[in-house]
């Protein structure tokens, strides 16, 4: 175990000194190229806010009315939606930063109002090398000639080009977009983030907060069902799930570069304790990324705190509860109480092998 997690942490340090020094420009504006960047800085929060108040239909699709021949034609945001404080989308989050940038290097930035709503008419860049995917289809918005010169790049006047990355932001908590995406369909009009996430969809709310999962953590003797799953489950499951995690493809790289298929789980299944095989996917569990003889060691701790190198974002800091819960409970051994003693001595012991 010991072994494992020095390794990793070495992994962690060179890449995250090669990280420090890429530069983000066009030419690795794709997943894999964007997948650790930072969220961007110095630049004045909530600068792109729309025109209006927008207290109303906080959840839904504002595409439903904010589109070409609906309602509100007259205003049509290229991003809009609703932020939440959790995943479930049971409570909006005021004040929360919404933050995209595009090929070019613009950075957008607009903060939910007090029914978590946010929008912006602020234009994206095109992207000449625009792939339309969706529903298991592809379809390349530029033409190659046969050696594979750009011919004709996608129209700058289709919204599936204005393609952006994201960040969620409230304290030091952050959360990135995983992948790319475009701001419209293949209809032409625009789409919002509700559109893809809310709070009875698939990806659950677009969500980011600072705040513990529990009210509440006990000083000791903590429980892996009790107290420590429905962190992970809250924090960790969009990625860290058993069975395929990969990217979306939206550019031309992600069609010649195969690396950019990403598995943003990185083989790691926090739902369940011991890991999975779903599919034919083999996932490593909790015990991989934990450090039970140091557990400020711990991949577990290390790698979602602000200025890890962290697809997922940074969650807490090391003063948070949350943060604090999972390294007491690693100190107690990282238990996981559904099963008895003996059961979890062979497990331990195998799981030391």
């Amino acid at each position: 175990m010991k072994k494992l997690v020095s390794t990793g942490l070495m992994g962690l340090c060179i890449a995250a000194a090669a990280a420090a020094a890429i530069v983000y420009d066009k030419s690795n504006f794709s997943a894999a190229g964007r997948v650790y960047q930072p969220v961007p800085e110095r630049y004045i929060i909530g600068k792109d806010n729309g025109p209006g108040v927008g207290l109303h239909h906080a959840g839904e699709r504002c595409d439903n009315c904010h589109k070409k021949g609906g309602a509100a034609e007259a205003y049509l945001w290229t991003a809009s939606g609703t932020l939440y404080a959790d995943r479930a989308g049971r409570k909006v989050l005021p004040g929360g930063e919404i933050i995209l940038q595009d090929r070019e290097g613009k950075v957008i930035s607009m903060t939910a109002n007090a029914a978590g709503n946010f929008w912006t008419n602020t234009s994206i860049a095109s992207n000449p090398f625009a792939v339309a995917s969706h529903g298991g289809m592809t379809e390349p918005l530029y033409v190659l000639d046969a050696d594979g010169n750009l011919v004709e790049p996608a129209d700058p006047a289709d919204p599936r080009t204005w393609i952006y990355k994201a960040w969620v932001r409230h304290g030091a908590a952050v959360r990135p977009m995983v992948t790319l995406a475009p701001v419209g369909s293949a209809t032409g009009n625009y789409m919002s983030c509700n559109m893809h996430h809310n709070p009875k969809g698939s990806r659950g709310a677009l969500w980011v907060s600072s705040e513990p999962a529990l009210p509440s953590y006990p000083a000791r003797g903590l429980k892996y069902t009790e107290h420590i799953h429905p962190i992970l489950n809250g924090k960790c499951v969009p990625c860290h799930i058993p069975g395929k995690t990969m990217t979306r493809l939206v550019t031309k790289s992600d069609i010649d570069t195969p690396s950019t298929a990403i598995d943003y789980s990185h083989s790691l299944d926090l739902i369940n304790y011991r890991g999975s095989e779903t599919g034919g996917y083999l996932k490593l569990g909790i015990r991989s990324v934990v450090n039970t003889a140091d557990p400020g060691k711990s991949l577990l701790l290390n790698k979602t705190v602000p200025g890890a190198l962290h697809g997922g974002g940074a969650f807490w800091d090391q003063s948070s509860p949350d943060y604090l819960a999972l390294q007491q409970w690693i100190s107690e051994g990282a238990r996981n109480d559904l099963y008895s003693s003996s059961q979890r001595s062979i497990i331990l012991l195998l799981l030391s092998d």
